[in-house]
């Protein structure tokens, strides 16, 4: 560029100079980068995390006003796919509005309604109510958003892709003590745990300890598998919670499982197995106590570990660093 006041040539980037600002420039933001997504992914674990204490929190005050831990399914309610532990939650997780408006829509909705599977009234699975995500149920680091898209709709009536997610399930036991009773492995299930079919479980009756057991663990990720392939497996929505068919002696534990699989397990499995996992760096989940603290456990810890720490009372003693 020249200058014509002073008759020289002003100062100004040579192409090299302009390709060496860029390089520079692209190292920086390789550099940084990782950084950035280190500080984000530290900060979605540490927002389920504390997703998941709020679960506790409620978890401890429904026991408070009923005295027990809800039940993964309600006696009387058969053949339906009924909503489970975490609509019996919402007036302890600020969604009072939300329970109530359900109620109003429906008398006696959680043990009438079936908004996972059918549209019509008295179900309404196309209702706001159901369709709002609950944000304390959402893990925001899932790869699955705020709703269910792991979930495929079999016909018109379905509306349960588009429904609010439920990143964590309860701790029915370990499939150690699996209860075979009926005639189709997958509604095979178990009564070891705190939240499971039929069950009404106090604080006093988890005699291994309250910091020694598993109450909700999360189950928040589908990477690895193709859609909607784990079927009633799957990640569902928190509006179906179980099913019991009064032809069959077992049930499908849909919002609580077994624990069957280490955390992160990616291979073929039972409805009533869908192993805990995440999309955090190191494939961990964040696992909820029954004392109403949360643990960041690894893809790594023992199956052994993680099947004691599934039963209530199964007598076992945890590791001094648990």
């Amino acid at each position: 560029m020249w200058d014509r006041s002073r008759g020289r040539r002003a100062a100004a980037f040579t192409l090299v100079e302009l390709l060496v600002v860029v390089t520079i420039a692209a190292i920086m933001v390789g550099l940084l980068l990782p950084a950035v997504q280190r500080v984000r992914e530290a900060a979605a674990r540490s927002k389920c995390k504390n997703h998941l204490k709020q679960l506790g929190t409620a978890l401890h005050n429904y026991h408070d006003s009923f005295g027990s831990f809800p039940s993964g399914n309600e006696r009387g309610v058969s053949n339906t796919f009924a909503i489970g532990w975490a609509g019996r939650i919402l007036p302890f997780v600020e969604e009072d509005n939300r329970f109530r408006a359900i109620e109003r829509l429906t008398t006696g909705a959680l043990k009438r309604v079936m908004p996972w599977r059918y549209k019509v009234a008295p179900h309404y699975g196309d209702n706001q109510l159901y369709t709002d995500p609950v944000k304390v149920f959402i893990c925001p680091a899932s790869e699955l958003g705020v709703f269910s898209p792991d979930v495929i709709a079999v016909d018109a009536q379905m509306n349960a892709p588009n429904q609010g997610a439920l990143h964590y399930r309860a701790n029915a036991g370990s499939s150690t003590s699996m209860l075979r009773e009926t005639m189709r492995a997958d509604f095979d299930y178990t009564t070891s745990g705190v939240i499971y079919p039929d069950s009404h479980v106090r604080m006093t009756d988890i005699i291994d300890g309250s910091s020694n057991t598993l109450l909700l663990g999360e189950c928040s990720s589908a990477d690895g598998w193709a859609p909607g392939s784990k079927n009633w497996g799957g990640i569902q929505p928190w509006t179906w919670g179980y099913f019991g068919s009064p032809s069959q002696d077992g049930y499908l534990m849909i919002d609580h499982k077994m624990l069957t699989y280490p955390i992160g397990y990616a291979g073929d499995f039972l409805p009533n197995s869908t192993p805990y996992r995440s999309a955090h760096a190191g494939r961990g989940a964040n696992m909820l106590l029954a004392d109403g603290s949360v643990r960041y456990l690894t893809a790594t810890t023992d199956l052994t570990l993680l099947q004691s720490l599934a039963t209530r009372a199964g007598g076992e003693v945890g590791p001094p660093d648990f």
